[in-house]
């Protein structure tokens, strides 16, 4: 799975599954206490988010069955049915978001970056592709917009017992904070993670209006989160 997009391949697997079908086969998987009927389906290709359910359930399931006693089997049944449950709601997320991204791609498209932004620099710069129409008669638009964002340096607690060192300064160092430090190491991943806000043209805001470069804004206690690249200023409720 791309970072905004769904890829071809969990595309039709979560299209190829039923959501009532997989229900049932989920109950029928804690009766016979084995996956059965359920791995013939294509979980494992609906992206990590089921795929990871679907262990969670199977490691569930054989741990009931090597258990001996009544009341262990008691207690791990408990385990399975909401392993069993995690796995229908994850499985039914996917099928939303499949649902909103067919939906939304009529009208506005956002392409995934062909080259993930996580480079470790201090002065962050994601650029993202989109085109979009007002109407699907209408000719496709193509643009751009380029987030910027300057990692400030923090001073990190973990490097308080730590020797300073006398070799040569790493790249992370180059970039204005200690060694190993945490905070720089995920400022990059975190400055990526505002291409989710690229998604607030399904708020309705006029598509012609996106700038070409904004300067990503820090929330509470000078942190990024999901409003710090919201270039229209507003704070709508950002689906999954």
């Amino acid at each position: 799975m791309g970072l905004m997009n769904l890829s071809d391949r969990e595309k039709q697997a979560i299209g190829a599954i039923d959501s009532g079908a997989l229900h049932d086969l989920v109950d029928q998987a804690i009766r016979s206490e084995q996956l059965g009927k359920l791995s013939n389906l294509p979980l494992y290709n609906c992206g990590e988010y089921v795929a990871t359910k679907l262990r969670y359930f199977d490691q569930a399931l054989a741990a009931y069955r090597i258990a001996k006693s009544a009341k262990k089997r008691e207690g791990i049944l408990h385990s399975i049915r909401k392993a069993g449950s995690d796995l229908t709601f994850a499985f039914g997320q996917m099928k939303q978001r499949l649902e909103v991204e067919e939906r939304e791609s009529q009208l506005f498209f956002i392409y995934d970056p062909t080259i993930a932004p996580f480079r470790l620099t201090q002065d962050m710069q994601v650029r993202v592709s989109y085109k979009w129409r007002r109407t699907i008669e209408d000719e496709w638009t193509s643009g751009s917009i380029i987030f910027k964002h300057k990692v400030q340096p923090r001073f990190d607690y973990h490097t308080i017992a730590q020797p300073k060192s006398k070799g040569k300064p790493s790249a992370r160092e180059a970039c204005g904070g200690p060694r190993d430090r945490p905070a720089t190491r995920m400022g990059a991943p975190r400055a990526a993670g505002s291409l989710v806000s690229a998604r607030l043209f399904r708020a309705g805001h006029d598509r012609g209006g996106i700038p070409g470069e904004f300067e990503v804004r820090l929330g509470d206690g000078d942190h990024l989160n999901n409003f710090s690249a919201d270039f229209w200023g507003a704070k709508p409720t950002l689906e999954a």
